[in-house]
């Protein structure tokens, strides 16, 4: 008797973005930081304009699977307002990205 192959349903589902936050630690630096409900890689976005063109704003990139996502960003000016999005893709290549948030440098 032959055995059929094992069937897997493929995975359909974007990775779900929550606690998305950031913190300026000083008047030149901030932290973005998110989870997700699956391991995915991490992308940020940032620029003090908006909305932000992600062609061109600068953008940090982590293409390792995790939960848990944080990025450091310098040489920011002090006293500004930065908007920033966040996208994750999970293995499949499913993608959730945030809205676009803004946080103020000290």
């Amino acid at each position: 008797m032959i055995t059929p192959p094992a069937t897997t349903t493929p995975d359909t589902t974007a990775p779900v973005i929550s606690n998305l936050t950031a913190v300026s630690n000083a008047s030149t630096t901030a932290t973005v930081s998110w989870l997700t409900n699956e391991p995915a890689t991490g992308t940020v976005w940032y620029s003090t304009t908006t909305p932000i063109n992600t062609l061109f704003a600068p953008m940090f990139m982590n293409g390792v699977l995790s939960i848990n996502h944080s990025f450091g960003l310098d040489g920011l000016a002090a006293s500004t307002t930065y908007y920033y999005l966040v996208k994750s893709s999970d293995a499949a290549g499913n993608t959730s990205t945030s809205s676009q948030q803004s946080f103020v440098t000290q």
